[in-house]
């Protein structure tokens, strides 16, 4: 008997299945049934739900460290930075006061998590507006990074000040520090991918830089089609698939004013996962603003009122700001008529 249920767009079904093959995530009831009837096995064969399963455990001390960082990222990712903002800096300086009192490798599992966290922190600090905050946290990010000698981890440091350089008047210093990151060595090719859409995210705040976005774009999509599936896993402060550069795509396309920004949008906002509760605000901004441009007011107005809804309920400044200023700008396109 047929299963009548809903699928998951294609580019959606092969971001889960990778996630399911590499132990990220369980398949729910309803695709494990699916599953077992296409590979013809029996439901004794089908692991449970993720809930279910031993977890892989790491008892190491980087292994407990990495696991109470990446557990703050989920919340943040939930829940919303002013949740958990406090409890990710007490995290950072946990690990600098570790740093100091540890020597050996010890030294340097630290400070590899410690470069993970305080990028985190930093992050939190910018989506509530404490540039600061931000700056500081960068800064140890950057400096907790050269003491363990990763490469990756800060060319991420890097990457994500730029973007809050850019977003608060320092657009072509953003640039030049996105370049630096990327000609570091040794970087793994789905963090190339993020590094270039980075720079396409900066170069929208520079005038005249259009080519530049789309090369980028083109880079990142060339970089992640060449990534590593293990990279995932080794890479947890990056959330980067198909989905998530689609929706990045349609970002920059719209911040262009490209036509064809609102369809790439709709989409990614499709398959984007209910858990990025924040990116998800932000996909809907994005359409409202793509409409606002097309002077469907009533559409942008519609969408700007979803988007406030999930803007409140993760508490985030920066989307905020970036939604008054659009429903002010909604306004006045419709006083005008």
């Amino acid at each position: 008997m047929p299963e009548h249920v809903t699928l998951m767009s294609p580019a959606s079904l092969r971001v889960a299945l990778s996630r399911w093959e590499n132990g990220h995530t369980a398949p729910d009831l309803v695709h494990t049934r699916l599953l077992c009837s296409v590979l013809e096995l029996s439901s004794a064969d089908a692991p449970g739900p993720l809930d279910e399963q031993d977890e892989p455990g790491d008892d190491s001390l980087f292994g407990v460290l990495a696991h109470h960082t990446n557990s703050l990222r989920l919340l943040d990712r939930r829940l919303g930075a002013p949740f958990v903002r406090a409890h990710t800096a007490d995290h950072v300086q946990a690990l600098e006061a570790m740093w100091e009192s540890r020597s050996g490798a010890d030294r340097r599992s630290v400070a590899l998590v410690q470069a993970d966290t305080a990028a985190l922190a930093a992050w939190e600090d910018l989506d509530v507006g404490d540039h600061t905050a931000a700056d500081r946290h960068f800064g140890l990010a950057r400096q907790a990074a050269s003491r363990s000698g990763d490469s990756t981890l800060l060319a991420h440091a890097l990457g994500e000040h730029a973007v809050m350089l850019s977003e608060t008047g320092h657009a072509r210093r953003a640039l030049a520090q996105v370049r630096r990151a990327e000609a570091l060595p040794g970087l793994p090719m789905r963090l190339r991918a993020w590094l270039a859409a980075t720079r396409a995210q900066v170069a929208t705040w520079c005038p005249g830089e259009a080519v530049t976005v789309r090369q980028a774009m083109t880079e990142a999509e060339t970089a992640l089609a060449h990534a590593c599936p293990d990279d995932e896993a080794a890479l947890p402060f990056l959330a980067l698939n198909e989905i998530h550069l689609q929706r990045w795509n349609g970002h920059l396309l719209v911040r262009l004013g490209d036509p064809v920004a609102g369809p790439i949008a709709e989409q990614a906002l499709a398959g984007l996962p209910a858990e990025f509760v924040r990116a998800r605000a932000g996909q809907v901004l994005d359409l409202a603003e793509y409409a606002a441009r097309a002077g469907e007011l009533d559409q942008a107005t519609a969408r700007l009122a979803s988007a406030a809804k999930a803007i409140t309920e993760v508490g985030s400044r920066r989307l905020r700001y970036r939604h008054d200023l659009l429903a002010r700008r909604v306004r006045e396109l419709a006083g005008r008529r």
